[in-house]
């Protein structure tokens, strides 16, 4: 429907039309999908970048200004529901029906505009990189992004538990960070996934009795896996489900006495005092 400029101007004064962009109106209030809608006409190439982004990985609705990556910015200037930036990297994924960069893209710009809290960023990571495909997808992510802002990003990252398998290997990944143990999580290691790498210390595994004991093939694997690190001069630990919920102190202290020996000596085999026997002092072994 076509309307001369004096009709537009009248209407927008009545309030039943809206000024979107320059050049495009909407009958309806602007909001974030109103102006995305709008943004796709001018601009179809557009990318979702930023907070705006970000907003459509947690799946929430969009809120203004938007926030996007674009070729050219000439028809975007000027108005007050949308903050652009010219790029020539306009390569993007498809997301709930949004053309967005990446998370980490959108991460990278969060952290130089501090558009966002962190602590919801994080939370986005975790879970948007779970298990071994989340830590082999922000690998891929990461190489894509091009980017002098990857300094700053990484450091973000290195505090966030992402990769992880469970809520158990998260929880025992808090304690061992919060001992001051750096940490990473699903590593591949001499052909095998460990669930978390203690860096300069140990390989750990957290094996759920309903995972590990029921499968045979597991079962067998394990061994293996624990034999091979042993042989090639890593200290392989193992913990169940119960250790990190009932004995956590004693996990932090035997990783310590190992970084405490390793720190001394450095080239030698590991060889500590431990813990003692289990079946003396594990709270699901000893209590009634």
């Amino acid at each position: 429907m076509k309307y001369s400029r004096r009709k537009i101007n009248s209407l927008v004064k009545e309030g039943k039309l809206y000024r979107v962009l320059r050049g495009v109106y909407s009958m309806d209030p602007p909001s974030g999908e109103v102006v995305w809608s709008a943004i796709r006409l001018v601009r179809p190439g557009a990318l979702l970048d930023g907070k705006s982004a970000v907003e459509v990985y947690q799946g929430v609705p969009l809120s203004l200004p938007l926030r996007v990556r674009v070729s050219t910015s000439n028809v975007l200037r000027g108005s007050a529901n949308v903050v652009a930036r010219r790029s020539q990297r306009i390569t993007g994924v498809v997301h709930r029906g949004f053309r967005v960069v990446s998370l980490v893209d959108a991460i990278a710009t969060c952290l130089e505009e501090k558009s966002s809290d962190l602590g919801d960023l994080r939370r986005l990571v975790e879970q948007r990189y779970q298990s071994g495909s989340g830590v082999n997808q922000m690998k891929h992510d990461l190489k894509a992004l091009k980017t002098r802002r990857k300094k700053q990003l990484r450091e973000f990252l290195e505090e966030c538990i992402y990769g992880t398998d469970s809520g158990l290997e998260k929880k025992l990944v808090y304690e061992l960070r919060d001992a001051g143990f750096k940490t990473r999580q699903n590593v591949m290691v001499e052909g095998y996934r460990w669930d978390i790498q203690v860096v300069g210390v140990a390989l750990i595994d957290v094996d759920s009795r309903k995972y590990h004991q029921a499968n045979g093939r597991n079962f067998i694997i394990d061994r293996w896996k624990s034999n091979e690190a042993l042989v090639q001069g890593h200290v392989p630990l193992r913990f169940t489900d119960d250790c990190v919920n009932y004995a956590p102190g004693e996990i932090i202290k035997l990783v310590k006495q190992i970084a405490e020996f390793k720190r001394k000596h450095p080239r030698k085999r590991v060889k500590t005092q431990g813990v003692g026997p289990v079946f003396k002092w594990h709270n699901a072994l000893v209590l009634p």
